[in-house]
């Protein structure tokens, strides 16, 4: 399938541009409208459970620079100066579902690796400063005109100006420089400097991607070997040799250890996807509040049954990731940080419970194949990962 209209496929664009560098895209969204005004931004920004910062820079261009963290109020806005500020909140995708649609033609990239819709507005000469990010985003111009420089080599020990709470660089001299029209876009991997500046009243839609530490990823391993009782086995030294520093750690323990860890990630090999599974879908603690206002009653699946008969449908929850694996007794479905197990009849309803937004009573013929997932869907409801639609009346 083509790269929005680069000429490209998906695939050659994660070839050839996907972590390695810079594409600016003209047109991505053609004719593209903003679906959400500066007003609906603000008023999200006022909410006490979304995340949102006010970022004013002083003395334009001396690095004074100051940030609020939201909820904002009314007053907030009230003080802010004509130009010199901007507005950024998190996760729009989620507080605002009918937004999802924008996420269509990126989903070729594995959903675990998407972190969130950050929409931003700001006013004449608004910035954040130049800075890098440690992930890779895809910057889609909403509204207005931004203007965007960047450094096209990745900068990864940057210089920060200090004590002022942001991650702005100390020094920013940039090779490459364009301005984004609403519809046009521009994809950065990690670590790549950039600087927007809005040339007028502007918008911005920000998505951004995720990928786990080294320490996330031992740490989720190390976790589920604890629950598991693995990694018990003591160190040993069969070919130990007399040494005249009793004190001395020497190379050869060293290297001895690098076995032993060696072997217990072998060992821990079938839990690793359960361990992986289980980081990758965890739910944001500032989202968690919100996620689990979904949740209900345990229902049977004879009451699920008789829902699905009367029309209902069921609506993921756009708070919770899901994922899913297969194993070699079946698969599991991971859905916000816990593990759920599936026999092989199973594994061919996993794509359904982790993929799809909706679920009707076609799809729930389809679950009901295998008791097991149709007593998975049923915990699930119960726990809000799926809830109903509302009915209009």
């Amino acid at each position: 399938m083509e790269f929005f209209n680069t000429g490209m496929s998906q695939q050659q664009f994660l070839q050839k541009y996907w972590q390695k560098k810079p594409l600016l895209i003209r047109q991505a969204f053609p004719d593209f409208i903003t679906p959400i005004s500066p007003d609906d931004l603000a008023g999200l920004a006022c909410e006490p459970d979304i995340e949102s910062r006010l970022i004013t820079e002083f003395n334009h261009g001396k690095s004074a620079w100051q940030v609020s963290y939201g909820p904002l109020t009314e007053q907030d806005f009230a003080r802010l100066p004509e130009t010199h500020w901007t507005l950024l909140v998190q996760d729009v995708d989620k507080h605002l579902p009918e937004l999802q649609y924008l996420l269509d033609p990126l989903r070729f990239i594995p959903e675990w690796r998407r972190d969130d819709l950050m929409v931003s507005y700001a006013p004449a000469f608004g910035s954040v400063g130049p800075h890098t990010d440690s992930y890779d985003v895809f910057l889609l111009q909403a509204m207005g005109t931004r203007r965007w420089q960047i450094i096209d080599e990745p900068m990864h020990e940057a210089q920060l100006i200090d004590d002022i709470g942001l991650q702005i660089l100390a020094e920013f001299k940039p090779n490459q420089e364009w301005q984004l029209q609403p519809g046009d876009m521009l994809y950065l991997p990690p670590h790549i400097a950039h600087h927007g500046v809005a040339l007028n009243e502007c918008m911005t839609f920000s998505f951004g991607f995720r990928a786990p530490s080294h320490i996330d990823v031992l740490d989720a391993l190390v976790n589920a070997m604890l629950e598991q009782g693995l990694g018990k086995v003591l160190y040993s030294d069969p070919e130990l040799l007399a040494t005249a520093h009793a004190a001395e750690i020497d190379k050869t323990t060293v290297a001895n250890i690098k076995t032993m860890l060696h072997q217990s990630l072998d060992a821990a090999e079938p839990v690793l996807m359960h361990a992986i599974g289980k980081l990758l879908t965890e739910t944001k603690p500032v989202l968690q509040e919100l996620a689990v206002d979904a949740a209900s009653d345990l229902l049977s699946v004879e009451q699920l049954t008789t829902y699905f008969d009367l029309g209902r449908i069921l609506q993921r929850n756009h708070y919770y990731r899901f994922a899913w694996a297969r194993n070699a007794s079946g698969g599991q479905l991971f859905v916000a940080g816990e593990a759920h197990t599936v026999p092989e009849t199973g594994v061919a309803n996993l794509s359904l419970l982790a993929e799809r937004m909706t679920l009707n009573a076609k799809d729930w013929q389809v679950i009901m194949q295998d008791k097991a997932s149709a007593r998975l869907l049923c915990r699930l409801v119960a726990e809000g990962a799926w809830f109903w639609q509302e009915i209009d009346l």
